[in-house]
């Protein structure tokens, strides 16, 4: 069983993030990379890749920034 933990799936954002910025992926290609750890890409941009998935029972949204900054929220009245 694979356990997803909020880390990994930062340290895959980041490097799906890094293939989108250099141009090794496009926008679909982030979509269904994000979707094979079940995780709703909301948006990507050249400064951040945002997007949602279900933390336990709880929805959680998680931004990544290419600065390596990360913001976690988790008190969402809706998905994602």
């Amino acid at each position: 069983m694979f356990v997803r933990t909020q880390n990994s799936i930062k340290e895959y954002a980041r490097i799906v993030h890094h293939y989108f910025l250099e141009g090794t992926f496009n926008k679909e290609d982030v979509l269904e990379w994000m979707g094979e750890i079940n995780c709703e890409l909301t948006e990507v941009t050249d400064k951040k890749i945002v997007f949602g998935f279900f933390d336990d029972w709880y929805p959680t949204r998680m931004t990544v920034y290419k600065s390596g900054r990360i913001r976690v929220e988790t008190d969402l009245d809706e998905f994602p």
